[in-house]
């Protein structure tokens, strides 16, 4: 309950039932962001949640589940603390995008909307989305710092997995990647081809065109630059990113293939049940290491 937004939402839903958008607009923030504060509603089990039919597709409500509540604090003061906070974006929660055919996306158990077609990319009901691909053009995710401090923060760490975008695959298919975050780019990954020579340890038996996984890569963003896994893209530092932030409760993120490219071959990005890796797009704000408090008191020289 450490966020006053998710405190907001069950004060309006005590008095009635909502729509993530009614609370949008109420709250003043994009659907993006309160459907992840009712996801962690949902998992404390205080929110449920139901879709309806609306007028563009389906329409998720949101109901108190429960009238009062119990808070629990951690006693636990003699335990190391967590050196980082982890936040799991699903691929399909972008809230911007401009995507060209050839393009589509999956789900667990069938495709979703028509192969080819960008239009479905801005589908609302795109949330079970566990594949996506497309020739050229950009996602952008907005991640939420909810109980995040950035002035607390080391380092950032993005990770995902990706690959080319290929018709069927081709495992030599390069690929120019470009991140960009707060609006600045941040540099780019030539990823090496689009794989399809095996099975992907999580891709579903039904899944048959031709991608099965991608690559596991690691954006860190640090002070002292910018590193894919533990090669240096560019010299941004982190103070630069943070300074360039627009919404305190919200970092971009910015993932594109752009068609002028050298080599513009593309994009895959595989979210849980496909690919070789059960995840989502992982966000891990690294802490800064904190001052013990007996260092000053205790480990000073001796007085003589």
């Amino acid at each position: 309950m450490a966020s006053k937004v998710r405190i907001e939402i069950i004060q309006m839903l005590k008095k009635k039932e909502m729509s993530i958008k009614e609370m949008s607009e109420e709250l003043h923030l994009s659907s993006a962001i309160v459907t992840k504060h009712i996801q962690t509603l949902e998992e404390a089990g205080i929110v449920s949640s139901r879709s309806i039919s609306g007028k563009r597709g389906l329409k998720k409500m949101c109901s108190l589940q429960i009238n009062e509540a119990q808070i629990i604090f951690d006693n636990n003061y003699g335990e190391k603390k967590r050196s980082f906070i982890q936040v799991d974006i699903p691929i399909s929660a972008y809230d911007r995008c401009e995507v060209f055919a050839p393009c589509g996306m999956a789900e667990a158990d069938k495709l979703f909307g028509r192969i080819d077609d960008p239009r479905y990319f801005k589908a609302s009901n795109r949330n079970r989305v566990s594949l996506l691909w497309f020739s050229a053009g950009y996602l952008e995710y907005p991640i939420p710092l909810f109980d995040v401090d950035l002035s607390e923060i080391k380092e950032i760490e993005i990770s995902m997995e990706v690959c080319s975008e290929y018709p069927g695959f081709n495992s030599r298919h390069l690929s120019d990647l470009t991140f960009s975050i707060n609006g600045i780019e941040v540099g780019s990954w030539t990823s090496p081809g689009d794989f399809g020579d095996r099975k992907g340890k999580y891709t579903p038996a039904w899944w048959s065109l031709g991608t099965e996984y991608g690559l596991k890569k690691t954006l860190v963003l640090k002070e002292e630059g910018v590193y894919i896994d533990h090669e240096k893209i560019s010299d941004v530092a982190l103070s630069t990113l943070i300074k360039a932030q627009k919404d305190p409760e919200i970092l971009r993120f910015k993932i594109e293939s752009n068609k002028d490219a050298k080599h513009p071959g593309g994009l895959n990005i595989f979210g849980r049940q496909f690919g070789d890796y059960d995840q989502d797009i992982e966000v891990r704000f690294m802490r800064k290491e904190k001052q013990k408090e007996h260092e000053n008191r205790y480990d000073q020289p001796p007085v003589k």
